[in-house]
């Protein structure tokens, strides 16, 4: 009788995990992938205070291949946002993407908002598979075209930061921890928007951004949230370096530089992109 009843509860564990798996609502144990990628000895590093970002081994994991199923579920919706920031009185059409998590992912705490450099627009992440991959990974996703870039016509005369400030705010984007990515050109908005208002933020991903100079480095040091800066050992602008020399004071930062790629290293390395992010967004969730 004994013997039975352990093959109906062991019977009952399997259907359970049977139908998790077949619904695809089986959670993505993130604190075990979040262990294997940093250096660190998690039981000596018990709060989120203590963890030392500059340890972290962003290499250790590549993106799951079961994303590659979900990321052909994910609706990319498209609109516009009228950004009225002085001396544009009237408003500034600003074109976005979005896209959130399918049903039956696990929806993981973090809104990604993804800028763009001078040459490209929200087409650009949507080409590159990031658009898709983000909400493949539980992440709500927002691009926006830039001023006087692709489907946002007009360009912009005023605050940067003021700009930035009423995009996270109408659309959303601080409801839940906020990270930016911010390639190049796109550092004009981000970089004074993270040295103010990194308090609603929960990380920084520039890619050789421009104005790294634009804030104090007393300013900068004073960055609490973790900051990804990436860029590409080819890179001949010149903003890699100067770029890694100005953002390096802040004290939560990890330095990745792309062998071989240039300035768009992300571009040019588009799966090591996105194992980067993909193992950054991870120790977020784990230590922030």
């Amino acid at each position: 009788m004994k013997l039975m009843l352990k093959f109906l509860v062991a019977g009952g564990l399997l259907c359970v995990f049977g139908f998790f798996l077949l619904t695809g609502k089986l959670p993505m144990f993130e604190t075990d992938i979040a262990k294997k990628i940093t250096s660190q000895d998690m039981s000596n590093s018990p709060t989120k205070a203590s963890f030392d970002w500059k340890s972290a081994n962003l290499f250790a994991e590549t993106v799951p291949n079961s994303t590659n199923d979900v990321r052909k579920l994910v609706e990319i919706k498209t609109g516009t946002i009228k950004v009225k920031v002085p001396p544009h009185k009237e408003g500034i059409d600003v074109f976005y993407s979005s896209a959130e998590p399918p049903d039956g992912i696990i929806v993981m705490n973090q809104t990604v908002l993804l800028l763009h450099g001078r040459s490209f627009n929200t087409d650009t992440w949507l080409n590159l598979g990031t658009l898709h991959l983000l909400p493949a990974l539980g992440r709500r996703v927002v691009s926006v075209d830039l001023p006087g870039y692709g489907n946002t016509k007009q360009k912009f005369d005023g605050d940067k930061v003021a700009f930035i400030s009423y995009l996270v705010e109408h659309l959303s984007l601080a409801d839940i921890p906020l990270v930016i990515v911010s390639p190049s050109m796109s550092g004009e908005y981000s970089v004074p928007f993270v040295a103010s208002h990194w308090q609603i933020m929960a990380g920084y991903i520039p890619v050789a951004p421009v104005a790294s100079g634009s804030v104090t480095q007393g300013a900068l040091s004073k960055i609490g949230i973790p900051t990804l800066i990436l860029h590409g050992d080819n890179d001949k602008t010149g903003l890699a370096e100067s770029s890694l020399e100005n953002l390096k004071v802040i004290p939560k930062s990890k330095e990745v530089e792309f062998k071989g790629a240039g300035h768009a290293c992300y571009l040019d390395q588009p799966n090591l992109f996105h194992q980067m992010l993909y193992n950054f967004l991870t120790l977020l969730s784990l230590h922030s």
